[in-house]
């Protein structure tokens, strides 16, 4: 055995998979993992990595790895993966379609008690792409908007005289959508409506642009910064405030949301290049119409010989007990083999089996018992029973030395 291979654990959920379950919406650990897996395989990130696996295993431990040869900057963005998938899947609000109409009768009931029948009917309205437009046909039934008073500012219906826009986007996380679209027109009076924002994203975008005379939400999305860094919150908020200057709005970390029409784009600091960059989706693609898109449309790009990205591990049946905390995948020619020990500070033991150790382990977990796997190793190898017999038990011996398979 050669420690050749790189596995880095992406998801640890020693803890239960409730949470898991309620993310994927699936009914048990097996499909919400390959629901998870298509997710994270339609992922244009996948294109700085030479060749990676994602291997996950449901039972008896529900562990997601990926398995691959990492340089520092891939290493970051595994990094960057795991917090991800860690904190998504522990405080995550998806929103359906009843979920959305729901919140667009409560963000009707806003705007008619601030700006009562009279001043609404004077008001047109646009929205932000794409999903602000699903949220405003959904606003224009609450509110009983007439054709007229639904476009986009300098159409025919647009006079060119001073009136009141509302512009709806089906949710602000830190509203620089918002501001690439307010500086792309020159409206006089604004009234910005995210279905779902922080409040104090709200207050601070009404502050800050002088033509908004109200930002108004339907459903706040909370802070989760203060929780998420703990005691080392101010001196993130530091860093936070030096990266982005003075033109973010607000400082904060929303919630994750996502919708059954999109799930937002995420953002990473990437220090190489000194910026904010887009980074992992994490939605499966059942539950959201860009993604589900997405990966079809990355599969269509995928070449017909190219294997899958993803395995899902099973050991019913095999004739040795694999340690509860193994992973393994094809990788190449050979088999990568890792055991991670349950301290998440501690390093993963990866090895990498070639030729007739591969071999053996497909045999064991293949086959219910020795005796059966060595029978099938004989169909292989022109080799005496008894030195088969002899390399097959020390090879199950070593791999009880390392942790791989537990004694039996």
């Amino acid at each position: 055995m050669h420690r050749q291979v790189d596995a880095f654990l992406l998801l640890d959920a020693h803890q239960g998979v409730e949470s898991l379950l309620s993310f994927t919406q699936c009914p048990d650990p097996e499909s919400a993992l390959e629901a998870l897996c298509a997710g994270l395989e339609a992922n244009e990130l996948w294109n700085e990595f030479d060749d990676v696996r994602l291997v996950a295993r449901a039972r008896p431990t529900l562990l997601l790895a990926a398995f691959g040869h990492f340089t520092t900057r891939q290493r970051i963005l595994l990094e960057n993966l795991s917090a991800e998938l860690n904190d998504v899947i522990h405080g995550h609000r998806y929103v359906g379609y009843a979920e959305a109409e729901e919140a667009a009768s409560a963000l009707a009931t806003t705007l008619k008690s601030h700006f009562g029948h009279d001043g609404l009917d004077s008001f047109r309205f646009t929205a932000i792409p794409r999903g602000g437009w699903i949220v405003l046909g959904m606003l224009s039934y609450c509110l009983g908007l007439r054709p007229d008073q639904v476009g986009v500012p300098g159409d025919p219906l647009d006079d060119g005289k001073s009136q009141t826009w509302v512009i709806v986007d089906d949710c602000a996380l830190s509203g620089l959508r918002f501001r690439q679209f307010l500086t792309s027109r020159d409206l006089d009076s604004v009234i910005f409506c995210p279905l779902y924002a922080p409040a104090g994203l709200c207050e601070a975008i009404q502050r800050a642009e002088p033509g908004v005379e109200a930002c108004l939400n339907a459903v706040d999305l909370h802070d989760v910064a203060p929780q998420r860094f703990g005691e080392t919150y101010p001196q993130w908020l530091e860093k936070r405030k030096e990266r982005v200057g003075k033109s973010a709005y607000w400082l904060g970390i929303p919630e994750y949301v996502a919708f059954a029409w999109c799930e937002p784009q995420a953002k990473f600091w990437d220090a190489d290049i000194g910026c904010y960059r887009a980074s992992w989706n994490l939605l499966p693609p059942s539950l959201s119409l860009k993604r589900s898109k997405e990966a079809e449309d990355l599969r269509s790009r995928a070449s017909p010989e190219a294997p899958g990205r993803s395995a899902l591990l099973a050991t019913t049946g095999a004739a040795v007990q694999v340690s509860p905390r193994a992973l393994w995948c094809e990788f190449g020619s050979a088999l990568a083999l890792a055991e991670f020990p349950a301290d998440p500070n501690a390093t993963a033991a990866c090895f990498r089996l070639d030729d007739i150790a591969g071999d053996m382990w497909r045999a064991l977990l293949q086959n219910d018992s020795v005796e059966t796997a060595l029978s099938r190793l004989h169909e292989r190898y022109s080799v005496p029973d008894v030195e088969l017999r002899r390399d097959l038990l020390a090879f199950v011996s070593e791999l009880e030395r390392h942790g791989l398979l537990q004694h039996s």
